[in-house]
């Protein structure tokens, strides 16, 4: 008996020994255990709060121009033209539109002039036996400072909003915001088109988007150089412009130089350089092919001058014709040539009276036209 109580004790013993033993590893994992447990909580609340973020950024750099966009809306294009994106909005099956776009273009002189466009463009629709749509907003309005903040509201100061309402031939309405601002010279544009259903709601999305909408000056390649020169820094081509004409972001990819001067009503005088591979060029043999050429392009147009000038040591065609677009007489100033590396087209397009007050100008700007080596700093040449 007293071996078998000895025993007992003894295992009773070592069962406290145990207990402690186990209490003790225990108290050292259990901290460790503690932190990989919140380690690993924090972790998850940082994945989810980054895929429960209702927006994204939407970055488009050549253009200047970054927004953030609610994770819904799919961006369908970019960096096309004059277009800086296009993004997509979730519509009902039958809905005739769902978009949000942003155009960039040089800016006008002031926003008072898009904001009577648009009002003569409503009074013109309702003229009509049945308008296709009517203008229900078309206001200037300064930025919010506190929405906007001190800096941007001193870079851009105003906007103009502009509303339409449109219906289909199936009487199914669908609404359309445009807001337009000025920063760095340049016009954005930003579009909401959206059905009935939606309108409320996105429109919200969109002013949020707005607010953080940040421009910076967009890539056009263009450089302001001594002399009066603006050179083509990417395809390395220099030239003059008129007085108080503004280089800027062209209509398209194709368009290498853009400018824009007076604006007309709808009409924007503007001077557009094209360039293709080099190629043989014979301006005489051009000079007897290109009006007709002209003429079945254009059935309005007046071929009013077209003869083989000086281009620096070549030759060009040099065109003038009048035609109309609307209500305005328009007249084109052209030349065609042959350089080092390509072939150019130079055009300005103007207002037919205004090009007969600047048209020794325009040419001046034409002979201005200098390429520019890479092998060779721009000073020693402009």
């Amino acid at each position: 008996m007293a071996e078998r109580a000895a025993g007992i004790q003894t295992a009773g013993f070592q069962t406290i020994l145990f207990r402690r033993e186990v209490s003790l590893r225990m108290s050292s994992v259990l901290p460790r255990l503690g932190s990989l447990l919140t380690a690993m909580l924090l972790l998850a609340d940082a994945a989810y709060g980054q895929s429960a973020d209702p927006r994204r950024k939407v970055v488009v750099e050549r253009y200047g121009i970054s927004v953030r966009a609610p994770q819904a809306w799919e961006l369908i294009t970019w960096g096309e033209n004059d277009r800086a994106f296009v993004l997509r909005l979730p519509q009902d099956d039958e809905s005739p539109v769902g978009y949000v776009t942003c155009d960039l273009s040089v800016a006008p002189d002031q926003l008072e002039t898009f904001r009577d466009r648009e009002q003569t463009n409503d009074e013109v629709e309702q003229q009509r036996e049945e308008p296709r749509f009517r203008l229900t907003k078309n206001q200037l309005e300064p930025l919010d400072q506190e929405k906007f903040g001190t800096e941007r509201v001193a870079e851009i100061g105003q906007r103009l909003i502009c509303e339409w309402e449109h219906r289909r031939d199936n009487d199914v309405p669908w609404f359309e915001q445009r807001i337009r601002l000025i920063s760095h010279d340049t016009l954005y544009t930003f579009t909401l088109a959206t059905d009935e259903a939606h309108y409320e709601a996105y429109r919200l999305d969109f002013e949020e988007m707005l607010v953080s909408a940040r421009v910076s000056p967009p890539h056009t390649g263009l450089q302001k150089m001594p002399g009066g020169y603006w050179m083509q820094r990417d395809f390395r081509f220099a030239l003059k412009v008129p007085t108080d004409w503004k280089p800027g972001f062209g209509p398209n990819d194709k368009v290498l130089f853009f400018a824009a001067g007076k604006t007309h009503d709808k009409h924007t005088d503007n001077l557009m350089v094209l360039a293709t591979p080099s190629r043989p060029f014979d301006p005489h043999e051009l000079k007897k092919e290109l009006p007709e050429a002209i003429k079945r392009q254009d059935p309005q147009a007046e071929v009013a001058e077209c003869n083989v000038v000086p281009q620096g040591e070549r030759s060009a065609l040099e065109t003038v014709v009048h035609t109309r677009r609307g209500s305005h007489q328009i007249t084109t100033l052209e030349r065609r040539f042959r350089g080092q590396d390509r072939n150019y087209e130079i055009k300005f397009t103007c207002e037919s009276a205004e090009f007969q007050r600047i048209a020794d100008e325009l040419r001046t700007a034409l002979d201005s036209f200098v390429e520019i080596p890479a092998s060779t700093k721009p000073k020693t040449i402009l």
